[in-house]
């Protein structure tokens, strides 16, 4: 007698489809709930936690139908994610194993959303921790606003960026453009209106006081302000010779600075133009033209040259302040 093969039923063939395309989180074994609140007058909050193994966690929170919810996390290990889920269904908004742990979006319906964060099942099996950062804003309905007036505020706070690091400024809106400027938690900046760029809001600002600039930062770093920018950190002169043989001259200066030698300095080099300098951990690493940036420290001088022909002479204290 012959031996026929077997094959799967349509039935089975869609059963093991469905399957792999459930996201692990689902799986998990061990489901926390933690309720998102939101502290008066903010929209949006910044949560530490961690997990275990096949452990995850649910946050909830109320949001309306239309509004728009922002959530990044920030995690020691590489296989852990977030997913997003409207009420009680199981599609979620949002899949972060495939898509990252940044979203943005626009919500669907007024119920509690689900931000549930977990590990992969390779390091679930293997007990691995997690320990992450959660932050998760919810914003005005329409995303793409066109000036303060029309659904936006007046001017935005900066918010939610990593300790010891800030937020770059760039001339258009995405990632890929150039680094114009950088804001520090705290900066407030004028809204010049926002628009979504894949998944991403990003919001074009004019920052600064006695040196105002302009350029494009992500709306997830973004809160409404309750007033206008306040005065730079300092201003005042340092040495700087901006062409090949020129003598040393003084030149203006304003900075913006943060914590731990973080600080962004711009320089007027003459004739309405500007020289823009951020300085990472005490290091001046990049500069908004992209020129090469070299420089010496002698004793609490920075001496820094850039494109082989500008020069600057910026003490500790423009930095560091004091």
């Amino acid at each position: 007698m012959a031996l026929r093969q077997w094959k799967p039923t349509r039935y089975f063939q869609h059963v093991a489809v469905l399957l792999l395309l459930v996201p692990f989180a689902a799986l998990a074994q061990d489901v926390r709930q933690e309720r998102v609140h939101f502290q008066a007058g903010t929209s949006g909050a910044t949560i530490q936690d961690t997990i275990t193994g096949y452990e995850s966690v649910d946050y909830l929170l109320k949001a309306q139908a239309g509004q728009t919810m922002s959530v990044d996390m920030q995690t020691s290990n590489l296989s852990s994610y977030f997913n997003v889920l409207a009420g009680n269904n199981p599609a979620a908004l949002h899949v972060g194993s495939t898509d990252g742990n940044q979203w943005t979006g626009v919500l669907p319906a007024t119920e509690d959303y689900r931000i549930r964060v977990y590990l992969m099942r390779n390091a679930a099996r293997r007990n691995e921790t997690a320990s992450f950062t959660l932050s998760v804003a919810i914003g005005a309905g329409n995303p793409d606003y066109a000036d303060g007036l029309s659904g936006g505020p007046d001017y935005w706070e900066v918010v939610n960026v990593p300790a010891n690091d800030t937020l770059n400024v760039r001339a258009g809106p995405g990632t890929a453009n150039q680094v114009v400027g950088a804001l520090a938690n705290g900066d407030r900046a004028r809204n010049l209106g926002c628009r979504m760029i894949g998944n991403a809001r990003w919001c074009k600002i004019e920052a600064g006081a006695e040196m105002r600039f302009e350029g494009w930062v992500n709306g997830r770093y973004l809160r409404e302000a309750a007033g206008a920018p306040g005065n730079a950190d300092a201003t005042g002169q340092i040495p700087c010779s901006v062409a090949a043989g020129q003598p040393t001259r003084q030149c203006q200066f304003r900075v913006s600075r943060g914590s731990n030698g973080n600080a962004s300095v711009w320089v007027m080099i003459g004739n309405g133009r500007e020289r823009y300098i951020e300085f990472r951990n005490g290091e001046p690493i990049t500069s908004e033209a992209g020129l090469d940036v070299v420089y010496e420290r002698i004793s609490d001088l920075y001496l820094i040259r850039m494109g082989g022909v500008e020069r600057y002479e910026i003490p500790d204290a423009v930095v560091y302040g004091g």
